[in-house]
């Protein structure tokens, strides 16, 4: 009888704590994924446009989330972008800061979090590198 009282919030416990588990490793991959895209982007200024950037970002986010700098709703920012306007694509020299935000939707498989939370969440990661070109 204490059984059958205590396990709806036992199995709402664990659906839980795996929508948790779920909900970190997406951020853990978008915060890897804007790692890599301005790490790409600080290492090589003259050789790389915010395109390769976008691939690196993307490259590390799979096959968990399917990042783009183009669709959403998984997507990634750059900012400043390159200047597209000379060939190759550059960035301005000298010490500036160049960030990468990530973005991805997040949909909980627990009713009663998504309930509290909405049918999804957006998750978002951002890294700052400074430059030294």
């Amino acid at each position: 009888m204490e059984f059958a009282l205590i396990a709806p919030i036992l199995a709402l416990m664990l659906l839980g704590a795996a929508d948790l588990t779920r909900a970190f490793y997406t951020y853990i991959v978008l915060a890897n994924a804007s790692r890599e895209a301005a790490r790409v982007i600080i290492d090589y200024p003259q050789q790389y446009s915010d395109t390769a950037a976008c691939t690196a970002g993307h490259n590390e986010a799979m096959p968990f989330v399917n990042l783009s700098c183009t669709t959403s709703p998984a997507t990634i920012v750059i900012s400043p972008a390159a200047n597209t306007g000379i060939t190759p694509p550059s960035r301005l020299p000298g010490r500036n800061e160049v960030t990468v935000t990530t973005k991805a939707t997040f949909t909980p498989i627990t009713v009663l979090i998504q309930l509290f939370t909405g049918s999804s969440l957006t998750i978002q990661a951002s890294t700052t590198y400074l430059s030294w070109y």
